[in-house]
């Protein structure tokens, strides 16, 4: 167990212990649950999310209660009703998406409360959860709050040290043997630039609500200049690595191609292995028997445009 985890483990028994007591002490219940699954589902990412993410589950709390109670004075108990309510709590859920998702959160309110039909359980419930989202919101980015830029950078670096074996393999590209482990599971590496994209918006957001980490937000925009990169370069490098090519020999421009992007992603000036990359496309060279050279040559080019774009961008030099 890392020493994260056991913050975030720390971190989550804190605020829902919390919790339990402030709705205990209100009176709301002498056990609320309820109020304790906030900082249980919503702390379970980086705190710096749970604002956003509290409010988010405060509006699913809300359409589900109102679902349920609706539910419970108008339709009778029965199988019937309850797929009724599942059915509209699903579509209000799809209205309320949290990054894209549809919020299961409507759906388990609904049926919780359809479930209960006890006078004062909606209002009860509704309360537990304002007393939990409260507490994660106000407390949850206050407990040992990780650095975003250096988790991004972290899982970035990890993608480039990935990318970089795959490209060193025999043949620069192509399929792989079966004996090689590192390509069996590198479908998932070909996701990883995107997912890290989404996590940078995320972020980016969460540090408007974060005192003690916003003066990370200049080191942040660096890391994410070079996410943007690998999300930009992500969609040749997988068509190049899945294209044929003779296990034999190496292809000296895939070589120097890749010397450029890792230098890149790792933040560094890539102008000397772009310019280098560039004077090697250039030299004619025999193809070789059953590849498609002018196919693989354009998509280093490709890649090479990008990080021209890039460089430009970012290390104009004289």
């Amino acid at each position: 167990m890392s020493v994260q985890e056991l913050r975030g483990g720390a971190r989550m028994v804190l605020c829902a212990t919390v919790s339990w007591y402030l709705a205990v002490e209100l009176h709301i219940d002498s056990a609320p649950v309820a109020a304790v699954l906030p900082a249980v589902f919503t702390l379970a990412g980086i705190p710096l999310w749970a604002p956003r993410l509290g409010f988010y589950r405060l509006g699913g709390v809300l359409l589900g209660v109102g679902i349920g109670a609706l539910a419970l004075r108008w339709l009778p108990v029965s199988v019937l009703s309850l797929g009724l309510v599942v059915s509209v709590g699903y579509l209000a859920s799809v209205l309320l998406r949290i990054d894209g998702a549809p919020s299961p959160q409507v759906v388990v309110s609904a049926v919780l409360v359809f479930g209960v039909p006890v006078a004062g359980y909606p209002e009860q419930r509704l309360l537990e959860n304002l007393v939990g989202i409260a507490v994660v919101v106000l407390l949850g980015p206050l407990l040992w709050p990780p650095d975003p830029c250096a988790i991004l950078s972290g899982r970035l670096d990890a993608y480039r040290d990935r990318l970089d074996r795959l490209l060193r393999r025999p043949g620069g590209h192509g399929a792989p043997s079966p004996p090689d482990r590192e390509a069996e599971t590198s479908e998932d590496l070909w996701q990883q630039p995107y997912d890290l994209a989404r996590d940078l918006r995320r972020a980016r957001k969460a540090l408007r609500w974060s005192v003690l980490l916003r003066r990370s937000a200049p080191a942040l925009e660096e890391v994410g200049h070079r996410i943007h990169l690998a999300e930009r370069t992500v969609a040749p490098l997988h068509c190049l690595t899945a294209h044929p090519c003779p296990a034999d020999g190496r292809d000296p421009f895939v070589d120097a191609v890749r010397q450029a992007l890792v230098r890149a992603l790792d933040g560094a000036d890539p102008t000397e292995p772009i310019s280098r990359a560039r004077e090697i496309g250039r030299r004619p060279g025999p193809a070789a028997p059953g590849s498609q050279p002018g196919l693989v040559h354009g998509i280093l080019l490709l890649v090479l445009d990008t990080l021209d774009e890039y460089r430009s961008a970012h290390f104009p030099g004289p």
